[in-house]
């Protein structure tokens, strides 16, 4: 087989044509275009920013209306929140993920130890874990959330969540967002790009998904419709044979009942209830019908719409109370991909925080070109001290850690009483690692320093 560098250009798949031909075949061959439409043209690139390219998001004809109103939904986003707020399991799986993923906290690093203790205790005052959980929440719910910037005066003051299934993205032909705005009422209340920090989940090229990003759920729709059916016939079946059919037989062939009789059986069977006593004469006879769903196998369709729920929400069974037949390697896998899903969450939310809410904010209290500080959050989990403390106590008789050190890991103050009475301080090396984590009294964020702080 010859190498790459010897194969001849003619045995390459897909060669590109020198630019100077490419363009000489559009002038020459495809000389109609939307272009030629003068008004359109002029509308489209009223407003046009550079950089946007030449690739359409949504059709300059439709951009007209979605500059304005807003692009359309083609999502059910009231049917994403029946399923959050009723379905037991979308809800615990949705609540297990946010919380995982956000509830530890984050640190900053980056930019000056002002502009971090700044921010943070920006964020804490404003008790901004609880505004994130909800944000995150709506994100895998609907696919978006929306937080309004607001502000008193030129200072954003706080926060506040708003319901997706009312938002819009006000945006043009390319893709590019003028702003967004509120059709809870009329008239709307419409907001410039700066007043929203809009975080995405899964956003796609395609037109919709393009600037609303796309619902966790969405894959569930018709799964879960299928289970709620399945609930609903169980539940009509277990209630119709508390008080089964019967098939009642009035006298015998040769002397059948009366009309009277009859009526009268009639009315007696009719007014039993569950688990009630029934009397007949000698020459009546009742009779269950058999159920016709006895011999239905539905266990096998149950299990199949449950792992594909499961599959989608990827919450590992042992969140759900779940533990057969699980073994530590398959647990492990399953963790690891679990975790991962949790960290994609965490980068969604810090690409939004970092760009548009810190930038915001760091402008306005320090100045343009002051660098913003980035987030980096803490472990999604921890071994237990139960499980640590042999492991720091193993490193430090082997001298690989020293022994402040170890007191730090396992929660003691780095200081400890020396055999003189003097207290031993540790290494000054370890003390100056130790010290780049400072903590803020009474918060319960976290400034890390690194080699950028100034």
């Amino acid at each position: 087989m010859p190498l790459r560098s010897q194969v001849q250009p003619g045995m390459q798949a897909m060669r590109s044509y020198p630019l100077a031909v490419s363009e000489r075949q559009i002038h020459e061959e495809i000389p109609l275009g939307w272009r030629q439409d003068a008004g359109l043209w002029g509308y489209m690139n009223k407003y046009m920013i550079g950089g946007s390219g030449a690739g359409f998001v949504t059709p300059p004809y439709t951009a007209i209306w979605e500059r304005l109103w807003g692009a359309v939904p083609i999502e059910d986003l009231p049917k994403y929140k029946d399923l959050y707020t009723f379905t037991p399991y979308i809800k615990a799986t949705v609540d297990v993920t946010v919380n995982l993923a956000i509830s530890n906290g984050f640190e900053l690093e980056g930019s000056t130890v002002q502009v971090r203790e700044w921010l943070i205790n920006w964020l804490d005052e404003r008790n901004y874990l609880e505004t994130l959980r909800i944000s995150t929440t709506d994100m895998l719910v609907f696919g978006n959330s929306f937080d309004e910037l607001c502000r008193d005066g030129k200072s954003i003051v706080t926060l506040k969540p708003l319901d997706p299934v009312f938002m819009r993205v006000r945006r043009d032909a390319y893709g590019q967002v003028f702003g967004y705005i509120q059709l809870l009422t009329m008239p709307p209340v419409v907001f410039t790009a700066n007043d929203m920090l809009h975080i995405r989940w899964g956003p796609k090229s395609w037109w919709y998904e393009y600037s609303y990003g796309t619902s966790q759920l969405r894959p569930l729709l018709k799964i879960q419709a299928y289970i709620n059916q399945l609930e609903d016939d169980m539940a009509i079946i277990s209630h119709l044979y508390t008080k089964p059919m019967l098939v009642i037989q009035g006298g015998t062939p040769e002397k059948p009942y009366s009309v009277d009789q009859l009526n009268q059986l009639i009315d007696s069977f009719s007014n039993r209830g569950v688990a009630s006593d029934i009397f007949l004469r000698g020459d009546a006879n009742a009779k269950p019908i058999p159920s016709m769903t006895r011999d239905i196998k539905i266990q096998w369709w149950l299990q199949y719409l449950e792992e594909m729920r499961q599959g989608v929400m990827g919450v590992p069974g042992i969140f759900m109370g779940k533990v057969e037949g699980t073994n530590r390697a398959t647990a492990e896998v399953v963790m690891k991909e679990y975790v991962t899903r949790l960290r994609m969450i965490q980068e969604a939310l810090s690409d939004q925080l970092e760009t548009v809410l810190f930038k915001q904010l760091v402008n306005d209290e320090f100045g343009e070109n002051v660098e913003i500080p980035l987030v980096k959050w803490r472990p999604i989990w921890e071994p237990s001290l139960t499980e640590m403390a042999p492991i720091i106590d193993t490193l430090f008789k082997d001298g690989i850690i020293e022994k402040g050190e170890a007191r730090l890991r396992i929660g003691f103050p780095e200081d400890s009483p020396a055999e003189d009475g003097k207290q031993g301080k540790a290494p000054q090396l370890l003390r100056k690692a130790e010290g780049s984590r400072s903590s803020v009294p009474g918060k319960r964020w976290i400034i890390a320093e690194d080699n950028r702080s100034s």
